[in-house]
Formats: structure tokens, C-alpha cells, sequence
């Protein structure tokens, strides 16, 4: 009998998931005619589960003009303002935080500097608060936030280590936020969180592996293996700078890279696309220093692609000719990985937060099993935001 109820309960969530997809696809109501054509389902099977979804407040009822003689037939639409979800990104200069509604669409955003104060989980706080005043949003509807953070981030969300924000070292992240804003919080590595958001909408979209390297004031790397995170036994995969001794490249003072023909790593990337000979000359040297560690980590690996992002620069496509052409260099097979250019850029983190905080608590924000989390959504808004702001 237990068997037989779960199987009917599972069905029953399947239905649910199933009428709530096509909804949340939908630009306008939907009649029920409609619904159970697009679904397969039985028009009973679909007033039942209509039933159930709108008693969740995950749908709401409208009346919509009939074809002929007779009463509006009913209409439902999703109700994607029903809920909030937040994605925060605390580094050592800047936090912002970008709000999504339950179809994953943004609908508030916010950054500020902070740099010469000390980070407390508090800040998580005031940036998900400036995005809702931003935008003029009510966060009692909000129902999970992630949290990405420069660092070794334990699965509880401690931070276990971090050059960066020292001062969070030791603290319960995850449990200090959800306790402060009343609501389920995921706390993972910034790095790592942006190399998700990249390969479920990015430049490693429609890829199940991806190596994701960052360039900007230190190196880092993340992998995403099978559509997940790749976190490691003890969460350290991908830590290269763990190893003691380990340096990047000659330049590399405590991990931080000092630049000679420009003051910045974006000054060299944007005047060697120039044509700067002394530009071009260090970034080519630099990609030979990196090539060994990358071309171990490829062989380890063997990922689909290999996304490439330097600081916040437009032009991260100029580092990919010299650095394919090193890391050939160490290979002994031809068989390498393409690379290409991040697509994200500074808003990675906060996207792969706030996607994260759908895949984990995906019961919690929608109520029901195995429903999708919204990453088209939450990426295309962002690029559409992009293109209209430019």
C-alpha cells in the first residue's frame, strides 16, 4: 500500500510539474482546454492539479473571453511574482546582489563598493536589501539566497580559508545569513559559482564539462563535471594555489599578479589587442608560465571546453590565441579542448549564486519535486539587461 501511494503521489508531482512548466512558459493565461493539449494530460487530471497549484499560490485564476455563446472560459497564468530569490556576491572591494521572481527574470539589482571595511555577514543583508529598495520589491516573499565568497567554503557555508576576506575566516556563513533573513541560504566559492553559471548559460552552455580558468587580480580555476560542480572530497578541488610553494608565474607576489608593461592585467590584455609590442610580448610570456599547470589540469580532466575570463575586460578573446598556443606546446597529443571567452563577465557570481539556490532548495521555492530550475531565464534576462543598458 506504501508503495502504491508514493507511486500516486509521484505521479500526481509529475503533473504538477508538467502544468506548471507550460505555464511558466507561457506569456499570457491559459484555459484548461489548452493546458491539457499541451501537456497530454486528462482535463480532469489537469483541474485537479490546477486546484492544487493555485491553493500553493504558484497559479493564479483569470477569465478569459470565449470563443462563442456562454460563459469566459477559466484561465490560469503562473504567478511568478509569488516569490523572490536572491543571488549575492560578497568580494574584498565590491558586493552585489541580483533578485530574480520564481520565473528566474530579474526584477532587482544592486552593487556598491566596500572596500576598508570589514566584510560581516551583515553585508549579505544590505546588499539583498539595496537591490529590493532599488527596485521598489517587498522581501517578505523571499524564499532562498546563494552566496558566493572568495575562498575555501565548507558544505555547512563555513568559510574554511580565504586570502580575501580574511575576516569572515571561521564563520558560519550559511547559518549567520539564513538567520538574519529569515529564509534557506547556500554559500559556495565565487569562482566555482561562475563557472556554473557559465557552462548552464554561458560561453560552456550545451557542455557537460567544463574547465573555467579566471584571470584578474589572482588566478583560479573551477571545473564543472557532469553539469555539477566539481567540489572534492574535502571541497578542495581546483584550490592550485593550496599547494605550498606553488606560484602561478614569475610575477606572482602571494598569488597576486604584478604586471610590468602596464599597471593592470586589463591594461596589458586591452593594449596588447592594440598591437602593443611590450603588451603582446608579456601576455604571450605569461601564458607560457601558466601552460604546464593548465595542460595537468586538462589531462586530468579532459573537459569539453575550457571558458576563459580575464578581470572584467571586454576583449578576454586576445588571451586565447597565445594561451591555446603554450598549452599546446605541453601536450603530446593534438587532442585538446576549445577555448573561449567567458560571456558573463563581472555578474557570473552573482548569477551561479542565484542559480544555485534554485538547484538546492528547489522544494523549498517552488514547493514541489524535481521542478527545473530557471537558468534560461536567469541568464537571457541578464544578457537582455546587458544589450539594453548598452
Amino acid at each position: 500500500m506504501d508503495s502504491g501511494y508514493g507511486a500516486v503521489n509521484a505521479e500526481r508531482s509529475a503533473n504538477q510539474v508538467a502544468c506548471l512548466r507550460f505555464l511558466a512558459g507561457a506569456l499570457t493565461a491559459q484555459t484548461v482546454g489548452v493546458i491539457s493539449a499541451e501537456t497530454g494530460l486528462s482535463r480532469p487530471t489537469v483541474h485537479a492539479v490546477l486546484d492544487d497549484l493555485v491553493a500553493a499560490g504558484l497559479v493564479v485564476p483569470s477569465s478569459t473571453a470565449s470563443g462563442g455563446p456562454g460563459r469566459p472560459a477559466r484561465a490560469f497564468r503562473f504567478a511568478r511574482d509569488a516569490g523572490l530569490v536572491a543571488g549575492v556576491d560578497i568580494g574584498p572591494r565590491k558586493a552585489r546582489a541580483v533578485i530574480c521572481d520564481l520565473s528566474g527574470e530579474r526584477v532587482g539589482y544592486a552593487e556598491f563598493a566596500r572596500a576598508g571595511r570589514a566584510a560581516d555577514t551583515s553585508v549579505v543583508r544590505e546588499a539583498v536589501e539595496a537591490a529590493a529598495k532599488a527596485d521598489g520589491l517587498d522581501l517578505s516573499g523571499l524564499r532562498a539566497v546563494g552566496v558566493g565568497l572568495a575562498g575555501v567554503v565548507e558544505e555547512s557555508g563555513r568559510l574554511r580559508a580565504s586570502l580575501a576576506l580574511p575576516e569572515l575566516v571561521g564563520t558560519p556563513v550559511a547559518d549567520e545569513v539564513a538567520a538574519d533573513l529569515g529564509c534557506v541560504v547556500v554559500v559556495d566559492n565565487d569562482i566555482k559559482l561562475a563557472a556554473l553559471a557559465e557552462q548552464r548559460g554561458g560561453a560552456g552552455r550545451g557542455h557537460s564539462d567544463v574547465l573555467y580558468l579566471q584571470i584578474g587580480n589572482r588566478l583560479a580555476l573551477s571545473i564543472v563535471l557532469d553539469e555539477e560542480i566539481r567540489q572534492g572530497s574535502h571541497r578542495l578541488a581546483g584550490e592550485l594555489g593550496a599547494q605550498r610553494g606553488m606560484r602561478w608565474t614569475r610575477n606572482a607576489d602571494r598569488g597576486q599578479l604584478v604586471w610590468q608593461s602596464h599597471p593592470t592585467g586589463e591594461a596589458v590584455l586591452q593594449a596588447a589587442a592594440g598591437g602593443d609590442a611590450a603588451a603582446v610580448a608579456e601576455l604571450e610570456d605569461f601564458c607560457g608560465q601558466i601552460a604546464g599547470r593548465i595542460a595537468s589540469v586538462l589531462l586530468t580532466v579532459d573537459p569539453d571546453v575550457v571558458v576563459v575570463r580575464f578581470g572584467s575586460a571586454t576583449g578576454s578573446t586576445t588571451l586565447l590565441r597565445p594561451l591555446a598556443a603554450a598549452i599546446e606546446k605541453e601536450l603530446l597529443f593534438p587532442e585538446r579542448p576549445p577555448f573561449v571567452a567567458a560571456a558573463l563577465g563581472r555578474e557570473a557570481v552573482v548569477l551561479g549564486a542565484a542559480g544555485h539556490a534554485f538547484d538546492r532548495f528547489g522544494a523549498n521555492v517552488f514547493g514541489l519535486r524535481n521542478y527545473p530550475s530557471p537558468w534560461n531565464n536567469l541568464i537571457n534576462a541578464n544578457e537582455n539587461e546587458k544589450r539594453t543598458s548598452q
